[in-house]
């Protein structure tokens, strides 16, 4: 069972991973055609329930907030940048 669950957080990270390196793609375009493809890619590689709505008209900028977005959602926790 512990195993099992290990397999499956590993899974998870590793997907982030890949998602976040298609995000890092994503940005370096400039066409947004190709930026709405690649984000629709993106959206369906998250689980169901982190998926997105994403409009049918969509700027560039709007793409990339919504990376934005995404990124902050899979990135893990970085603790300790606080100031006291």
């Amino acid at each position: 069972m512990i195993n099992f669950y290990a397999h499956y957080i590993y899974g998870m990270m590793s997907n982030n991973k890949e998602i976040l390196k298609m995000i890092g793609m994503c940005r370096e375009v400039r066409d947004v055609a190709s930026k709405s493809q690649i984000l629709n890619r993106i959206n369906h590689s998250l689980p169901l329930e982190s998926r997105i709505t994403i409009p049918s008209l969509i700027t560039g900028d709007g793409i990339d907030n919504l990376l934005s977005w995404i990124e902050v959602k899979i990135s893990p926790p970085v603790y300790g940048l606080a100031s006291a």
